[in-house]
């Protein structure tokens, strides 16, 4: 990564090297057209290809397309105008749709994506309801950067759009099981192992106290010591407190039976937010809290009070009935499984909201130039100290990862090392030979090996399984130079990590080969096809190479598409 000079254009500072387009000067703009007559809800052999409106979602599925390339799509009418969304090639786009596909290969369709939502599109210029047409379209005017550093851009922020994604379906699919766990265990039609007896019907008026609060929401502080519950989901704060204890808070007016909070310890609420408390020592307020969560809604929506919004009066929450086990340990333990269910769900949408946060700042230094991104054969200013430093950074991240992993020792390291320099294009000073385990570069590991104990972060030592990495007594105080050093290029790291964590060394040195041989072919310029990249490996390197099959090269490379560690020029 380099930081860059500036010029002054007709949309702004943009570096040196970029250019000012037009949408008219290098892309056809088509607009969606009527939807189509014969169409299916579902993918199958016949209707596989896809239909999108106003660029939200999938209509559904045609016989045959309109578009045959990537293209950029912008919702042209309505609330959503100027929302811009990328869809892969053979589709067919239909109303409030403006299409943009390149004109040739000079621009990378999805870094022009990228490039298009950081640039907001203004869809009110025209009165009236928000709209955009085509003249509209054409005359956008964007920053153009040179087309090996598009790809980097793209192949950059889709890493990180790629990681959202996985963790938006595996919160999904947690969501979708607690959810399931809730149904068979708040019920009892699922016991938990050592339990037994017959469970009871109580209302929630008599095992509970339920009262509203004195306050008013205007006595919210900003930094006050306590919480404060008002009747939205967000918590406030105040200086008192009126109960100190465990309670479910359950606001009595709008988004009836929707929100609740557990709280244990000292707190104040609103007069039109129920506080219900104080439960016997046969009950767990926990396990209430659960149950309300799951059945309170609807049963709330058919004793809402109409006024100017949807209330409940006491009565709703005294009469609504529950479903009690016989024990307080059969409670407990049901609340322990839902609360861990929880507290997962909890680390993964906090893990989305910090990678939500770092693809807004690499947008932001990417795609205005401020952080431009290199080959990794290009050599920066830094001095070789330097480099051989942050070299070492990375390295000690890797370890920090991988260390307790058995799969991570010399070799693996050497073959992280190789695709974390490649896939995020950065500047290591390595230099790597096509060796028996290559690409390896000893003389760089033994470099790293040495810094590493010298800064008492790792140190090697050899076991019966090879060499291995021990943390010392200063692990972990590389982050501090790792984030200043490699917080752009963060999500791809993250992916080569995730990826690999559990592959054996064998699995890394064969996508590590592959990567290299295949990018040596690039920089021929000499057109090569998947079998040529094998017979490179098997023929170019080592002898070694000729253990793995040809079968499981040809698989890998096309893994490696798939997954997009495939390398570009």
């Amino acid at each position: 990564m380099i930081t860059n000079n500036f010029k002054n254009s007709e949309i702004g500072p943009i570096p040196n090297e970029w250019e000012v387009k037009a949408i008219d000067d290098c892309c056809n703009v088509f607009t969606g057209g009527e939807a189509p007559e014969k169409y299916s809800s579902s993918q199958d052999n016949k209707y596989q290809y896809p239909i999108y409106s106003n660029g939200r979602e999938c209509y559904g599925y045609m016989e045959t397309y309109r578009i045959s390339k990537d293209a950029v799509c912008i919702s042209s009418i309505g609330e959503n105008t100027g929302d811009v969304f990328f869809y892969k090639g053979k589709f067919t786009p239909i109303i409030r749709l403006k299409i943009i596909v390149p004109k040739d290969n000079s621009i990378d369709t999805k870094c022009l994506y990228y490039l298009l939502k950081w640039n907001k599109i203004d869809g009110t210029k025209n009165g009236g309801i928000p709209n955009i047409n085509a003249d509209d379209v054409k005359g956008i005017k964007f920053p153009l950067p040179p087309l090996p550093e598009q790809r980097r851009i793209a192949a950059a922020l889709s890493d990180i759009d790629t990681l959202i994604q996985k963790l938006e379906i595996l919160i999904q699919k947690k969501q979708n099981i607690k959810q399931g766990a809730m149904q068979s265990l708040l019920t009892g039609k699922k016991r938990l192992k050592g339990f037994e007896g017959e469970w009871c019907e109580k209302k929630l008026g008599e095992i509970a106290d339920i009262r509203t609060g004195k306050r008013n929401g205007n006595e919210a502080i900003e930094y006050g010591k306590y919480p404060f519950f008002v009747r939205s989901q967000e918590v406030y704060k105040i200086n008192t407190y009126s109960y100190d204890g465990e309670a479910i808070i359950v606001p009595g007016e709008g988004n009836i039976g929707s929100i609740f909070h557990y709280v244990n310890g000292k707190f104040d609420y609103h007069q039109r937010v129920y506080k219900i408390s104080d439960f016997p020592n046969s009950v767990f307020c926990k396990f209430i809290f659960y149950v309300m969560k799951q059945y309170f809604g609807e049963w709330a929506l058919k004793q809402t009070v109409k006024a100017t919004v949807d209330s409940l009066r006491l009565d709703t929450f005294k009469n609504f009935v529950l479903r009690i086990p016989p024990t307080l340990g059969e409670q407990c333990a049901i609340s322990k499984i839902l609360s861990d269910m929880d507290s997962d769900i909890s680390k993964l949408e906090a893990k989305k909201l910090k990678y939500t946060a770092i693809k807004q700042g690499m947008m932001q230094q990417l795609l205005t130039g401020k952080i431009r991104l290199v080959e990794a054969t290009t050599k920066s200013n830094a001095t070789t100290a330097n480099i051989h430093f942050r070299r070492s950074v990375l390295a000690a991240e890797i370890a920090e990862r991988l260390y307790e992993e058995p799969t991570f020792g010399h070799v693996k390291m050497e073959k992280m090392l190789f695709l974390t320099e490649r896939l995020c294009h950065i500047d290591i000073g390595s230099h790597y030979h096509r060796d028996a385990a290559g690409p390896y570069d000893n003389r760089a590991l033994r470099s790293i090996d040495s810094q590493l104990k010298k800064q008492k972060w790792f140190d090697v030592k050899r076991t019966e399984k090879g060499n291995r990495y021990v943390p010392m007594q200063n692990h972990g105080k590389h982050k501090t130079y790792f984030d200043k050093y490699f917080s752009a290029v963060l999500p791809t790291f993250d992916k080569i990590i995730e990826t690999f964590k559990t592959q054996n060394t064998e699995r890394c040195e064969i996508v590590a080969t592959l990567y290299s041989a295949w990018e040596d072919l690039l920089h021929s310029n000499k057109p090569f096809t998947d079998a040529d990249i094998v017979n490179e490996v098997l023929n170019n390197w080592h002898e070694s190479k000729k253990r793995i099959s040809q079968d499981r090269w040809l698989n890998a490379i096309q893994w490696m598409r798939n997954n997009g560690f495939a390398p570009k020029v």
